[in-house]
């Protein structure tokens, strides 16, 4: 099992997306979060409303 780092829910299965116009997965020190399908669905919902492109636009 899994934990989901925003809800804390044990899944059999978690989501990372990383999302920055100057995001650079390699040299730049991140905490790593995964959310569990439900959290992650949230969190995109969020990202709509502010108007911020995500992994669907």
């Amino acid at each position: 099992m899994l934990k989901c780092d925003f809800c804390g829910k044990e899944t059999e299965r978690v989501v990372r997306v990383a999302l920055d116009k100057d995001y650079d997965r390699l040299t730049v020190r991140h905490k790593k979060m995964y959310a569990c399908p439900e959290c992650s669905k949230k969190k995109e919902e969020e990202r709509r409303k502010r108007g911020e492109k995500g992994p669907a636009n």
